[in-house]
């Protein structure tokens, strides 16, 4: 009777301790490479099957000590096989970015093909223009 109940207290013991490490892992902060100055904090967009358009919005925040120049976001599309459709460099309408600062960049593109996949990533710097 004594080893089915010490038997049952570790049990729950291990239990609580995994439950109680997961959530640990959860509510952490999630960790920031040294050399990421900006981020996509939202996106969204609309996709008309009729006219084949994309339009939508995405925020990028600069999580940086240093003021960005020409912060933007590359959108790719892509087919059911993995083709790249399209690439564009988007950028929002703020020039300088300064830290902590956010920037909506607007989405408006026109596809010749209904896409499977679609990537975005953040940007900054003259580099694609």
């Amino acid at each position: 009777m004594h080893k089915k109940l010490l038997l049952m207290c570790i049990t729950c013991l291990v239990f609580l301790l995994v439950a109680g490490a997961g959530f640990a892992a959860e509510t952490s902060s999630c960790t920031v490479p040294e050399d990421m100055s900006l981020v996509i904090v939202s996106a969204n967009w609309e996709f008309d099957i009729e006219s084949g358009t994309v339009n939508g919005k995405a925020v990028v925040k600069n999580i940086s000590d240093r003021t960005l120049t020409a912060p933007g976001v590359i959108v790719s599309f892509y087919d059911i096989e993995g083709k790249q459709l399209s690439q564009l460099p988007l950028r929002g309408p703020k020039a300088k970015l300064e830290p902590k600062s956010t920037s909506t960049v607007d989405i408006k593109v026109k596809l010749k093909e209904i896409p499977q996949t679609i990537l975005m990533a953040p940007f900054e710097g003259l580099w694609s223009t």
